[in-house]
């Protein structure tokens, strides 16, 4: 089949190759020209384990084209994955100021308007073609915006040689590839008329169920656009309460004696009938990322917006940043008058992507308070300069090569992951939820330290 791919970046780019690996003919585009210029040189920009690898053996599969009307007037199918971003203010990456925002849509709307010119301009070549938008948005916006702009640039109506799809992928940063060709369920949102009928005779359902058994065998939810558009931005807030959820169980278990959160959320993972998945259910850092923490907050408008009786969106958004404030109360509570150093930038391991990062969240939270911390990250920032005494050391991502950290005496760490296991002599490990301590506003020194004794090891100064 013939693919267009309308946006070559993080997400559009590794579900072009994983088209691509499947045998069919991807047409790619985007207006970011050195981008598209080092791909065809070969190069890989988004960070992904694999990914060049998996790039290399199907890249004569992939052409890119100079105009996004070229893409359109090759493909059957056209993905269209550009941003629908928020302010960087508003990311997740700094405290949440209180005040809901919808997506920017701009964006995805021209994109949508060329989509529709290039099936105008390309009306009888006898193709019909499938657009399948892929872009966040909230509830409302395909059938009250980007729909209409659509259709009336594209000068005729959905079913007239072509139609749309609303169809958000629920993938992780650092494994597109194998998300997209594994998916949970598939959703297609499919296009109404004015009498709530499918505007396309259902062949824009048809079509896309033809391409992806292509790709898997996996489930296939055909719905509404504005259905597909709840289904997208409830689950990824839906996830983002069950991190504020596992972050309160371990709160709570580094405030009481003798508690360990991992015990505690172990065991509530057990009930798959009920509580459904172990998944994002381990206490730890902020939910983050380039989409959660925003489609919170876009969801908290939409909220806002319908007159919702208690906006729970909001509610983790607020909950996301006080449990952040709350580890840096521990730092600044064992700090006295050391420096502090985050170990990890990204929001999760396996990734070089900062934005909507809880560690950044973290550290700009301490820079409001005066602490100015020094930032590492093993792919981010490895050869940042350590401090060259005593000093505390959070664990704000769980890399791996964190647990072998070489810390010396007289250092703090604080570990809210509960990764490492054992330190040097000296060393102070404050486990937070992990059931060796309690914590309370009344006590600024209260917790119990793990030690283990061990031969003191030489000090990381920076990796190369």
């Amino acid at each position: 089949m013939d693919i267009a791919f309308i946006g070559l970046g993080k997400l559009g780019f590794p579900c072009a190759v994983a088209c691509a690996l499947k045998g069919h003919t991807v047409h790619g585009f985007d207006l970011d020209t050195a981008l598209v210029d080092g791909y065809r040189r070969g190069e890989v920009t988004p960070f992904e384990p694999g990914l060049p690898e998996q790039y290399e053996t199907c890249k004569a599969r992939m052409h890119y084209c100079r105009t996004l009307d070229e893409a359109v007037s090759k493909a059957d199918y056209v993905f269209v994955s550009v941003p629908t971003p928020h302010a960087p203010m508003h990311d997740g990456s700094f405290p949440y100021d209180g005040v809901a925002r919808n997506f920017d849509n701009s964006i995805i709307e021209r994109a949508l308007v060329e989509v529709g010119r290039a099936i105008r301009n390309h009306a009888g070549d006898g193709r019909f073609r499938t657009v399948l938008v892929i872009s966040t948005t909230t509830p409302g916006t395909m059938v009250n915006e980007l729909g209409p702009a659509t259709v009336r640039a594209a000068g005729r109506p959905i079913g007239d040689g072509w139609t749309m799809v609303y169809n958000p992928f629920f993938i992780g940063q650092s494994t597109v590839v194998r998300d997209f060709l594994n998916p949970e369920f598939v959703l297609l949102g499919v296009p109404q008329d004015e009498d709530g009928l499918v505007a396309d005779n259902g062949r824009g359902e048809a079509l896309a169920r033809e391409l992806y058994g292509t790709l898997h065998a996996q489930p296939v939810c055909p719905m509404t656009w504005t259905e597909a558009e709840c289904v997208k931005l409830c689950y990824n807030t839906y996830l983002g309460l069950k991190v504020v959820f596992a972050n309160t169980v371990m709160e709570l278990a580094h405030k009481l004696p003798g508690v360990n959160c991992d015990v505690v959320n172990a065991t509530l993972k057990l009930a798959k009938d009920r509580l459904v998945s172990p998944k994002y259910m381990d206490g730890g850092m902020a939910d983050g990322g380039p989409c959660h923490g925003r489609d919170q907050m876009a969801m908290s408008y939409v909220a806002q917006k319908v007159g919702l009786t208690f906006n729970v969106f909001d509610l983790i958004n607020h909950g996301r940043d006080a449990q952040t404030g709350w580890l840096a109360d521990l730092i600044q509570r064992h700090a006295k008058g050391r420096p502090v150093v985050l170990l990890g930038m990204a929001f999760k391991p396996g990734t070089n992507q900062t934005q909507g990062s809880p560690a950044i969240l973290l550290a700009n939270i301490l820079r409001n308070r005066g602490v100015e911390p020094v930032l590492h990250d093993p792919v981010i920032r490895p050869k940042a300069e350590f401090p060259h005494g005593p000093a505390i050391y959070f664990i704000s991502t769980r890399w791996e090569q964190y647990k072998d950290f070489a810390f010396r005496p007289g250092d703090t760490v604080i570990d809210p992951w509960r990764m490492v296991t054992s330190v040097p002599a000296g060393v102070e490990l404050v486990r937070v939820g992990g059931g060796d301590a309690t914590d309370t506003a009344a006590t600024d020194d209260a917790s119990v330290l793990a030690r283990t004794e061990a031969k003191p090891v030489g000090h990381l100064r920076a990796a190369s």
